[in-house]
């Protein structure tokens, strides 16, 4: 054979549906859907701006207070009104254009970072402004996930689905690539000029909402507490989804605790500069881009296994994190602990809004927000334990418990299954 017809063959062997270049599209497949790409290019601004945000906040609360208590007590404010709001918040969103809640929400997040700039730039900022901007945006955020989430599935296919989901964690994750990165340099130039970036980017991303079409709403009887109060007798009736938001909660008290610590640990333990720190933050986004990225490639019958082998390897990776020696260990360490926590709660996301009917997705997103909104209750503890024996054997031992829960689990009788219909996608 010819090279010349050995290159021919090559070439459509890689055209052609199944061939090597179909199979590297798969993944990306959501994009296609034009509304998504639209929803999708607007999450890039609004995660970048958090992601930034994260950062910063963190710096600023531990930079005016040195107390690694100071910043449990931020992260707490924030998760508070999460708590309290989500569940009513996902009973709105089952009822309103969700489009129209986005918008609000965002720019309310940019009116925000102004007010946080504002107090940086004429040097007053404290602890207790940062726990009352992280109170509001906790009342803010109760709507945000469950809204972005819920609006999902109305502009995408039942097939297209589980690929949007993953990428629209692509999204999160690409954003947690470059945003730290960027605020590690704003940071050491200037910490205010990170939330003026902040608040610019927030509204460039309200106003790519404004291309999704407006969504029309079916009047709906009852009340929205009588929707909340349905949607937990819903999780109460479905085994799959109560075992999905188990396998949600633990791992988040356990394992994500960790990103509100990076400037403690870059401080008090390796001894580096503020952009070590942006490096820190984007080795955890390099694994968490990896991580959601093999979640689009993952054939519906192996995401179980899949999910709790993630979870398992989670843990082990803090563990390995918490004993990090040097600042090139602990890029190296957090980078698996970005992949592999993003590979389980993305997966465990995909199996969840599989599990679920589509009336209850807003609902059972803010129920799965509740979860994640307990993270800054174990923020606090996990802080004066850092205060009283140190960053890494608190670290340490948050992973060894995380991966004992996941391999409990995996050894325990399953009750419940993933949904056969996810197979089919």
């Amino acid at each position: 054979m010819s090279a010349a017809t050995t290159e021919a063959t090559a070439t459509s062997a890689a055209a052609r549906p199944g061939g090597s270049r179909s199979a590297a599209l798969r993944g990306f497949s959501s994009l296609a859907n034009q509304q998504f790409r639209m929803l999708w290019f607007g999450l890039l601004f609004s995660q970048g701006a958090m992601q930034i945000n994260i950062v910063a906040r963190s710096w600023l609360a531990y930079h005016v207070s040195g107390s690694g208590a100071a910043l449990g007590i931020v992260a707490v404010a924030s998760g508070l009104p999460m708590g309290l709001f989500s569940l009513i918040a996902g009973a709105i969103v089952d009822r309103a254009d969700k489009r129209k809640i986005l918008f609000i929400v965002t720019l309310s997040l940019s009116a925000l970072a102004i007010a946080t700039a504002v107090l940086v730039h004429v040097n007053v900022v404290a602890v207790w402004h940062l726990a009352l901007v992280g109170l509001l945006q906790g009342v803010v955020f109760a709507f945000n996930f469950p809204a972005r989430q819920a609006l999902i599935p109305t502009i995408v296919s039942d097939e297209e689905l589980p690929n949007a989901i993953a990428m629209n964690s692509t999204g999160l994750n690409l954003n947690r690539v470059v945003g730290p990165s960027i605020a590690g340099l704003l940071i050491a130039w200037n910490p205010a000029v990170a939330f003026d970036v902040i608040a610019v980017l927030y509204v460039i991303s309200a106003l790519m909402l404004l291309r999704l079409p407006k969504l029309v709403t079916t009047p709906r009887g009852g009340s929205a507490v009588r929707d909340m109060i349905e949607g937990f007798a819903y999780v109460r009736r479905t085994p799959a989804v109560l075992s999905l938001l188990l396998l949600a909660l633990i791992p988040t008290l356990l394992g994500m605790p960790f990103q509100q610590f990076l400037p403690v640990f870059q401080q008090s333990v390796l001894h580096v500069g503020p952009s070590s720190l942006g490096l820190m933050f984007t080795a955890v986004g390099v694994g968490s881009l990896a991580g959601s990225l093999a979640v689009a490639y993952v054939p519906p019958e192996r995401a179980r296994m899949f999910q709790l082998a993630g979870g398992f390897l989670f843990g082990v990776s803090l563990l390995g994190f918490g004993l990090s020696p040097n600042l090139p260990i602990t890029l190296l360490t957090l980078s698996m602990v970005g992949l592999t926590s993003q590979a389980y709660f993305v997966m465990n996301n995909v199996l969840l809004m599989g599990a679920t009917d589509r009336q209850f997705y807003g609902r059972m997103m803010s129920i799965y927000m509740l979860t994640w909104s307990m993270m800054p209750v174990a923020v606090y503890p996990m802080g004066v334990l850092i205060d009283a024996i140190g960053m890494p054997f608190t670290q340490a031992g948050a992973g060894l418990l995380l991966a004992i829960f996941v391999a409990i689990f995996v050894l325990v009788p399953k009750r419940a299954q993933a949904p056969e219909a996810l197979a089919s996608t």
